[in-house]
């Protein structure tokens, strides 16, 4: 980059769909080059999870008891639900045979 900063011509990529795309000269490593500085031995992956606490077992989850009242809501909710499927039922099949 100049003084500018503007790209220099040796540092602007072309493409065939976009035209040209300024690339930094410092950013253009390729896929090769990545994957070899990237440590993805056992290892490492390891040594990240146990960093991380990814190895740890999850906290058991119980079933909560519920009060009276929130049962009945529940049963409410259920029963709407069978009484507004016999209505659309009874509606479709009423005039499906029409």
């Amino acid at each position: 980059m100049d003084e500018n900063r503007r790209l220099t011509p040796s540092e602007i990529r072309h493409s065939k769909i976009l035209g040209r795309i300024p690339v930094p000269a410092g950013t253009r490593n390729n896929h090769r080059d990545l994957v070899s500085h990237t440590p993805d031995d056992d290892m490492a992956i390891a040594a990240i999870a146990r960093d991380e606490g990814w190895l740890t077992p999850l906290t058991p989850i119980e079933r909560i008891r519920l009060r009276p009242w929130q049962q009945a809501v529940f049963w409410g909710l259920r029963l709407y639900i069978v009484v507004m499927l016999v209505i659309m039922g009874w509606g479709f099949f009423h005039v499906a045979g029409a």
